[in-house]
């Protein structure tokens, strides 16, 4: 009998093994976090507080991403210091967000290139929500079931928090407003609201004389209500441009969510957030 056990031990089929996956920035690593549930967490390179047009990974980022089995991230147009490193990975499957012909993409207002900033949009996280249960369902056939089980519910969830937004932002839909980083036409788009214009461009690179000139003739002619700085970047200038008192400068924006903890929760926290804000200044 005893010969037996080590017989049956071996026997024993191996557990399938949960895909690997690394993201890049916490909406995403969100949104893949609601679809893998209990069975994983993926792992995120975006740092607290840190610049999503500015990302580096260090040794150990670039060790587990090697290590990974699928990359989901919005692509280089967002995270250009991601490209490199994703070109000499070549076993690593990648699911690029931005490029998939399903995601909804606009060009930033002043025609320069594409905006990257698409999850902002609710419709886009619902497509990318599918996406993501689709990738995970092909790397790990037998946890099928529970990833597309676990987007179903994730996308019946985000429906009812857009229904909602979409209301308490309607109140202040006519008001105009300017932000620091030209990053939330996506948000303004879906939920009809009166995005005037930035002061950087959409890659956040510090402006120059003649876009702060552009911006002040749009704040007069567009009769701008509110000035909203951003959470990665110094508020010194729009801070200048409010000073005289002709508009309010609201508290800042983080239009990716940086400020916040990783996990399941960190997209319905990010749009939250941006109606929230949006709201207390721009309220009658």
């Amino acid at each position: 009998m005893r010969l037996l056990i080590p017989l049956i031990f071996f026997a024993l089929p191996a557990a399938a093994e949960i895909p690997r996956v690394v993201t890049d920035i916490p909406p995403v690593n969100a949104l893949v976090a609601q679809v893998m549930g209990d069975l994983g967490a993926p792992t995120m390179f975006l740092e607290r507080g840190a610049d999503e047009h500015d990302l580096q990974l260090r040794p150990s980022q670039i060790q587990s991403l090697h290590d990974a089995q699928l990359l989901v991230w919005v692509g280089p147009l967002l995270t250009p210091g991601l490209a490199s490193v994703v070109a000499a990975t070549p076993a690593l499957q990648s699911l690029t967000l931005l490029d998939h012909p399903t995601t909804h993409r606009r060009d930033f207002a002043d025609g320069e290139g594409t905006d990257p900033h698409a999850w902002l949009d609710p419709a886009n996280a619902d497509v990318w929500l599918a996406l993501i249960a689709t990738t995970l369902s092909q790397l790990d056939p037998p946890n099928a079931a529970t990833y597309q089980s676990n987007a179903a519910k994730a996308r019946t969830h985000l429906a009812d928090l857009d229904a909602t937004l979409a209301a308490r932002l309607s109140a202040v839909s006519p008001q105009a407003f300017i932000t620091y980083h030209d990053a939330y036409g996506y948000f303004a788009l879906h939920y009809g609201l009166n995005f005037a214009g930035a002061l950087a461009l959409g890659d956040a690179g510090t402006p120059g004389a003649a876009r702060i000139a552009a911006l002040q003739d749009t704040i007069a002619s567009a009769h701008v209500q509110c000035a909203f700085p951003e959470a990665q970047h110094d508020p010194a200038l729009l801070t200048q441009l409010t000073a005289d008192g002709t508009l309010k400068l609201g508290n800042p924006l983080d239009p990716v969510g940086s400020t916040l903890d990783p996990g399941p929760q960190a997209y319905d926290q990010l749009l939250t957030n941006l109606a929230d804000t949006l709201i207390a200044c721009l309220a009658p």
